[in-house]
């Protein structure tokens, strides 16, 4: 566990996409192997944390989260993903005691592995001014990465242009320093997720459907989140 690390999950997608199967929570409070998403993916980065941030959009009713869970609501509600990530910053460089980094995931994966959360947060060990964000399948993804709490700055600045797009301020921030954003191959991570399942996100009513039909019975002691 990194002690100068911090979580933040994103709990505020709407799930429109999901119809029915979308329950009052959204997909925070999808049910999946007796659990909610927000309950198991703020499991797995807590374990390599330690302290996690959620970012809720206002008035949402979340599931019951363990003790110590920082909870904060959306500022810019329909903002998209930057701007929860910024409201979650902000809630993080105000706990104590500080963190230097943030390991942000979105609620919506719920075989997210915690070895993946540390990989991840290795990595960003290595080079303390990078995001690192993962690439899988030739696609960024900044919804399982890690990121200096100092990017705060950029992040601010970006959505002060108005623009809500996480992929263009990656770009931004490399074009501005050769530093300041390492892609990690997915290849480097099979090593702890063969499958690279801890990037397999659920939007629509289908997707949960053949998640749940994949699902093997659960080990209760080896649950995805704990490996």
């Amino acid at each position: 566990m990194r002690t100068d690390a911090i979580g933040i999950v994103l709990a505020g997608g709407r799930a429109r996409r999901l119809g029915a199967a979308a329950p009052p929570g959204g997909k925070a409070a999808v049910r999946f192997r007796g659990r909610s998403f927000l309950d198991i993916v703020v499991a797995a980065v807590a374990a390599e944390t330690g302290r996690v941030v959620v970012v809720a959009a206002p008035g949402q009713e979340l599931p019951p989260l363990p003790p110590g869970v920082t909870v904060v609501r959306d500022t810019r509600p329909g903002g998209g993903p930057l701007a929860a990530i910024r409201d979650g910053l902000h809630a993080a460089i105000r706990l104590e005691p500080p963190a230097a980094v943030a390991f942000v995931a979105s609620c919506d994966l719920p075989l997210v592995r915690r070895a993946v959360v540390r990989a991840i947060l290795d990595r960003q060990r290595i080079n303390p001014l990078a995001w690192v964000v993962p690439l899988v399948g030739g696609h960024p993804q900044p919804l399982v990465s890690a990121l200096p709490l100092a990017r705060l700055v950029q992040v601010e600045e970006h959505l002060a242009g108005e623009r809500h797009d996480l992929r263009s301020l990656l770009a931004a921030l490399a074009a501005a320093a050769t530093d300041a954003v390492e892609f990690l191959p997915g290849k480097d991570l099979v090593r702890v997720d063969p499958d690279l399942e801890s990037f397999r996100d659920v939007d629509t009513a289908e997707e949960l459907a053949r998640l749940s039909d994949e699902a093997g019975p659960i080990d209760p002691a080896n649950p995805p989140s704990a490996r």
